[in-house]
């Protein structure tokens, strides 16, 4: 009888993990020999987690693909201290870690001029200082700690407020190709990731954002997790369901009369 996760040793659950991680890598074809990828490690348990076990020596690109550790300093509130920790966390892995400075972010997102959408804000500029880091450091990819759940979310999200059926892609070009947004946690559950974590000394280091429970993100979050418990393999099977479209049964051959016929017809 298989062991639930949170039962597994520390290697057993690294082992499980690496599994996942290389499945994704082979099935959504992440990495290629000579890539340089660029990580981006907001010091949570997700970016930390994949720079931990995306550098491990046992993996078929070690020593094959370049990768580059890149921290951005947003400038909120509990930043101050803690980038010690995370520069030594990347040095025990054999990488250097950049630490790029765009405390304008807080003051942009949250300042007293604030948008009405402050979370599209700050992740467009965390976005582009990771494109320009990118750049500037001759990296072809970008490496996010999105991992199963982000992308229900994000699915949810866009359906429930973006109008539109889609969620966040393993690899997506941005720039006709010039580079490349990958996520090597896209087929682990954030369950796994937090029980992995937790054995470590690698707490949760991520800033605290302002916005930290309120945003409808952490509402869809919540949605899952209910129904997950009333449900047990929901997840599962909508995560599986992504895979799995029949365009014949939606509306899309219709999108462009919608909304010309009166309704009273």
């Amino acid at each position: 009888m298989m062991l639930p996760f949170s039962d597994l040793s520390v290697s057993k659950k690294r082992t499980i993990l690496l599994r996942k991680i290389k499945k994704a890598v082979r099935m959504f074809h992440l990495f290629d020999e000579d890539d340089k990828v660029l990580l981006g490690i907001s010091g949570g348990k997700d970016s930390l987690t994949m720079l931990d076990l995306i550098t491990d020596k046992s993996v078929w690109w070690a020593g094959k693909v370049n990768f580059f550790p890149v921290h951005i300093e947003t400038g909120f509130s509990g930043e101050e201290g803690r980038l010690d920790r995370i520069r030594d966390f990347s040095k025990e892995r054999g990488l250097d870690l950049a630490i790029i400075e765009r405390k304008e972010i807080a003051k942009t997102a949250f300042g007293e001029n604030r948008p009405q959408n402050p979370c599209f804000i700050c992740s467009r500029i965390r976005r582009k200082a990771l494109i320009e880091t990118a750049n500037e450091f001759g990296a072809n990819k970008i490496a996010l700690a999105h991992h199963l759940e982000d992308v229900l979310e994000t699915f949810l999200l866009n359906l429930f407020w973006g109008r539109e059926i889609s969620t966040m892609m393993p690899d997506q070009p941005l720039f006709k190709g010039k580079f490349r947004i990958i996520r090597p946690l896209f087929l682990v559950p954030e369950k796994e990731i937090i029980r992995y974590s937790s054995m470590f000394v690698f707490p949760d280091l991520s800033a605290k954002c302002p916005e930290f429970n309120k945003t409808k993100r952490q509402y869809v979050k919540r949605l899952l997790e209910k129904l997950e418990e009333d449900s047990p393999g929901l997840k599962s099977g909508m995560f599986r369901s992504l895979f799995h479209l029949k365009p014949e049964y939606l509306l899309e051959r219709y999108r462009k009369s919608y909304g010309k016929v009166p309704s009273s017809e």
